[in-house]
């Protein structure tokens, strides 16, 4: 496996910031330090419809196992106190059906869903997900009022936040994915480590029993971002970025789609969230759709091998840090950024903080601050990635 030192994801361009406060990245780092992404080698292709790429729960063959050692049994959780919705939101859509899949949207509302589950864990719900002999069946439907989203339910992880050949076993942690704009706020309060033991212990604890337990249990399974960042696609075409699921295998797993022409809040986490990391997306080429938020392979500009990362979340000073960056993964693999769309940062209300030159973009292959850029958001601020 090979890495790649990434001075971006809510690392670059600060010097515009005299006085910063402290985020944790999630696959390492601090702010102020580079980032160190970890990818596997490989070519990509630089169009996904040239690049005979067909979407398959099973395609994905690269996991957390070759990357993380197996973790120890959780400490006893202990209490946090939940977390309040945003008001006054730009991102709203109407309901989902809880019979059928949800379709792609231009975001969601903030506002907290009637009859979510107040903490108890469903029995599934009435879902027809795969569940593998020796596997536990994912407590969730579509359309559930707790927020939280299937990943790949034909598949063998059934539902959970998981690579598709994996399962959900007991003595093992399984995380679950949240609606765009939601975060998922169950983990394991013992770990303690960004890349060691307890790395990978997100969502729900199953015992040896085969039981499965909600390690915080007055926190809700979905709580609210900060609703203050998302994508505005002008483009004729679709894109997906697709969030990492950390704590858990790193893979992006977790689609945000914005539909030709419209836009899509991004799940920007609190400096509340789990050990101050953020959240980081891999950001795929126009026509993707939710399908293609999964590992990849060398050969499919996909996931790991996305044009563009972006990253996202709160610091200990309370200003939110929003990232842009071509994927060194997909410029390494010989393709080039000038085949691809344009993206750049644009305040939407309140303060924007700009690096030098007072702007952040990424367009013709170049970006205007050298491996990518960093924006500071104050307080109410609102911004997006825009597409073009």
């Amino acid at each position: 496996m090979k890495s790649f030192t990434v001075a971006v994801a809510l690392a670059l361009a600060l010097t515009a910031n005299a006085n910063v406060g402290s985020i944790s990245l999630g696959l390492g780092g601090s702010l102020g330090e580079p980032l160190v992404i970890f990818f596997n080698g490989g070519v990509a292709n630089t169009h996904l419809a040239d690049s005979g790429y067909t979407a398959s729960g099973d395609s994905t063959t690269e996991t957390s196992s070759t990357t993380h050692e197996t973790h120890p049994t959780p400490s006893e959780a202990e209490n946090v106190p939940s977390s309040t919705p945003p008001t006054d939101t730009h991102y709203d859509a109407p309901p989902i059906p809880s019979d059928s899949p949800p379709a792609e949207t231009t975001g969601y509302s903030a506002e907290p869903s009637p009859g979510a589950s107040n903490g108890e864990i469903p029995d599934g719900q009435g879902n027809t997900f795969n569940t593998p002999s020796g596997a536990m069946r994912f407590p969730w439907n579509y359309g559930n009022a707790d927020k939280v989203v299937p990943i790949t339910p034909k598949a063998k992880n059934g539902g959970w936040a998981m690579s598709p050949d994996q399962v959900c076993k007991a003595n093992s942690w399984c995380p679950y994915a949240c609606e765009p704009g939601y975060y998922s706020a169950q983990w394991d309060t013992g770990a303690k480590l960004y890349n060691g033991n307890g790395s990978m212990n997100g969502g729900l604890y199953v015992d040896g029993s085969g039981k499965i337990t909600k390690p915080i249990p007055n926190q809700p399974f979905c709580v609210p971002g900060l609703f203050n960042a998302g994508i505005k696609n002008t483009l004729g075409e679709s894109v997906s970025a697709c969030q990492t699921v950390y704590p858990g295998n790193e893979a992006m797993l977790i689609p945000t789609v914005a539909n030709a022409g419209s836009s899509a809040v991004l799940n920007v986490v609190p400096k509340t969230y789990w050990l101050g990391t953020s959240a980081q997306y891999y950001v795929n080429l126009a026509g993707s759709t939710a399908e293609q938020c999964i590992w990849g392979n060398a050969d499919k500009p996909v996931g790991n091998w996305a044009p563009y990362i972006f990253g996202a979340g709160q610091s200990s000073d309370g200003n939110t840090y929003i990232s842009l960056q071509y994927n060194p993964l997909y410029l390494s693999s010989g393709f080039k950024a000038t085949d691809t769309y344009n993206v750049k940062i644009e305040c939407e209300s309140g303060y924007c903080n700009y690096p030098t030159g007072g702007q952040c973009k990424c367009e013709q292959g170049v970006c205007s601050v050298d491996n990518g850029c960093t924006v500071t958001l104050g307080d109410g601020a609102k911004a997006n990635f825009v597409i073009y």
